[in-house]
């Protein structure tokens, strides 16, 4: 079989497409043929090893898992001894993050209890863009409070990989949602139901009038005292961390400056592979009131290729990578 793999930190030129060996599952393992896979962020993290203080855990000098791609939908191929939520032919999708990656290969070897089962009016190539990015969008907007309909909703960094999914979120909860990112990604954020959109290399939003029941920062590109500002009487305010120096200033900092402003201000720990966030976000894709947006399709053969699309951060939308 294909897979994807690297044997050093760096940038796409660093992957190759190799034959593998087939896995065969362990105790408590499964093999899931992969339909389609989708690049985060993270994925592009973990390819250059970033930030650094994470290689204690993935290879100071070179990365321990040769594998990369985290977000997979497919289905069951073969399971180990010890499993019983699934049998082959299951449908079922899953963010590798914490499970030892490896999504862009035509097979998986992974934990089963990292699987979650797909339901069958769920596209596979729908399915795969949302179990990391759509978590994260979905566990942030939960960490506020209740968006309650009519509340105001700043996502700052929306045209990425999270933000899409977090100004859908927020919409579908009846939010008023305004959406901030360079001018080339507006047409886009419309398109995606945002109410307002902001070019932040025009307009410093933290600057002006207006004020936010809750901010969703996902850009993490304003100190605590400048999104302070744009929050109203009880706002709420999260980021959406992906610096360690960032998440320890906002979850330390944060409640501080908020509780002598009389705001909400913080971060929150992700927990991938909820069942209870998957199930939600699949009702939501089945019924469209998440809409994915797809930006390119690359076959696993350009997997590289497809880093290099994700690196220049041009795209308008998920990027899919189909074995």
């Amino acid at each position: 079989m294909r897979a994807v793999v690297r044997e050093r930190y760096g940038p796409a030129d660093v992957l190759r497409v190799a034959a593998v060996e087939v896995p065969v599952p362990g105790g408590g393992e499964a093999v899931v043929r992969v339909r389609a896979a989708s690049l985060n962020t993270a994925d592009l993290d973990h390819l250059l090893g970033r930030p650094r203080i994470a290689r204690i855990a993935t290879g100071l000098r070179r990365p321990v898992n040769r594998r990369v791609g985290v977000d997979l939908a497919g289905t069951v191929e073969a399971v180990g001894p010890g499993v019983t939520a699934f049998r082959p032919g299951d449908r079922v999708w899953a963010d590798l993050f914490d499970s030892g990656h490896g999504a862009l290969a035509d097979r998986v070897c992974v934990a089963a209890s990292a699987l979650t089962p797909l339901p069958g009016d769920v596209p596979f190539d729908v399915a795969a863009t949302a179990p990391h990015s759509g978590a994260l969008a979905l566990q942030a907007l939960r960490s506020v409070g209740p968006v309650r309909p009519g509340e105001r909703v700043l996502v700052n960094g929306a045209g990425g990989c999270v933000g899409p999914f977090a100004v859908q979120l927020a919409k579908a909860r009846g939010a008023v949602v305004t959406a901030v990112d360079h001018g080339d990604k507006l047409p886009f954020l419309r398109d995606l139901g945002a109410d307002e959109v902001v070019d932040h290399t025009r307009e410093d939003v933290t600057r002006g009038r207006r004020r936010f029941d809750v901010v969703v920062d996902i850009a993490d590109t304003r100190s605590l005292l400048s999104l302070r500002r744009c929050l109203a009487p009880g706002g709420r305010y999260v980021l959406v961390a992906r610096r360690i120096g960032s998440f320890a200033e906002k979850a330390l900092l944060g409640p501080v400056v908020g509780g002598l402003t009389g705001v909400r201000m913080g971060t929150f720990v992700w927990r991938p592979n909820r069942r209870s966030d998957l199930d939600e976000l699949a009702a939501l894709l089945a019924s469209g009131g998440v809409r994915p947006v797809v930006d390119r399709r690359y076959p696993l053969d350009e997997a590289a290729e497809a880093f290099r699309r994700l690196a220049s951060g041009a795209a308008r939308g998920k990027i899919l990578v189909l074995p």
